[in-house]
């Protein structure tokens, strides 16, 4: 009898339309932040347990599958837009309206509590605003510095002074692509020499001489 009646209070525990409503807009908030932070493996995993459990938790209820979809096209459009495209940003809003239309309507013969998803709503704003967004600049910048990288490693340039002794190394400044960059070397430079870069780290590059072949002058006879 003690059994019996565990499960059926876990049994109407999992059917509140509440609850399921949370397991799916948490399950789509994760599966947005695998999109913003990709290759983690566990925010992936976590939005295919929510929303494969709310499906489940389902199965049993009379659902308005439209509203359902509704939930999920509302929460994908405000979260997902600004990070697909930042022209369609201002329609991104659109997708709260949703997410409310479809939260209200998503059981016949239930009501989710409209508080319940003022609050969603509050939070998935907040969350994009001030979690989300600075991820996605985050990752941009990131992305940004590696190409700038891989663009000026092998670049040409030329010593502009004399390289001075730093440490084991030496240092001074060197033109590269028409800027003017604060560059080491492991040996000795001398203005005018030409260098390649072969690394770069924040706003110092770190180059090596170019030797050329000198020809040698032909003897007189």
């Amino acid at each position: 009898m003690l059994w019996e009646g565990v499960v059926e209070t876990l049994s109407a525990f999992l059917a509140d339309p509440n609850l399921i409503y949370l397991v799916i807009v948490f399950g789509l908030w994760a599966g947005v932040t695998a999109a913003y932070i990709p290759g983690t493996g566990i925010v992936e995993v976590i939005a295919v347990v929510l929303l494969g459990g709310s499906l489940l938790m389902m199965a049993g209820l009379p659902v308005s599958w439209w509203a359902a979809l509704l939930i999920i096209a509302g929460v994908l459009g405000f979260l997902m837009v600004p990070f697909l495209n930042q022209k369609w940003a201002r329609i991104a809003p659109l997708g709260l309206i949703a997410q409310a239309v479809g939260g209200l309507l998503l059981f016949p013969n239930f009501a989710v509590s409209w508080i319940l998803i003022g609050l969603t709503i509050s939070m998935g704003f907040a969350y994009h605003q001030y979690a989300l967004v600075p991820l996605l600049k985050r990752s941009r910048d990131q992305k940004a510095v590696i190409d700038d990288n891989g663009n000026l490693l092998g670049a040409s340039g030329r010593v502009m002074k004399t390289f001075d002794p730093v440490g084991q190394r030496f240092s001074g400044p060197v033109n590269v692509r028409g800027e003017t960059w604060t560059a080491t070397s492991e040996k000795p430079l001398d203005r005018g020499d030409d260098v390649v870069v072969v690394e770069r780290d924040g706003l110092s590059v770190l180059v090596e001489g170019v030797k050329h072949k000198q020809t040698p002058a032909t003897e007189e006879a």
